[in-house]
């Protein structure tokens, strides 16, 4: 059973992540078509970094539940 909760907690924070990954393919399509205007470079990178916390959360999560369940 912990192994379950753990992959469920997993796939919300992969699931968390999209919205950020989507942010970041909106920030690069502006990029291309206006130019590297500083607004759309910030919005990249607090793209980046969502998605890169949502995803690490989420591992971080499955792999606490999963280790507490292998010491028992």
């Amino acid at each position: 059973m912990p192994r379950q909760i753990g992959t469920a907690l997993y796939w919300i924070g992969v699931v968390m992540s999209l919205p950020f990954i989507l942010l970041i393919g909106a920030s690069i399509l502006r990029m291309v078509s206006e130019g590297l205007q500083p607004q759309y470079v910030n919005s990249t990178f607090l793209g980046l970094f969502g998605a890169v916390f949502s995803y690490a959360v989420g591992f971080m999560l499955r792999h606490m539940i999963t280790q507490n369940a292998d010491r028992r």
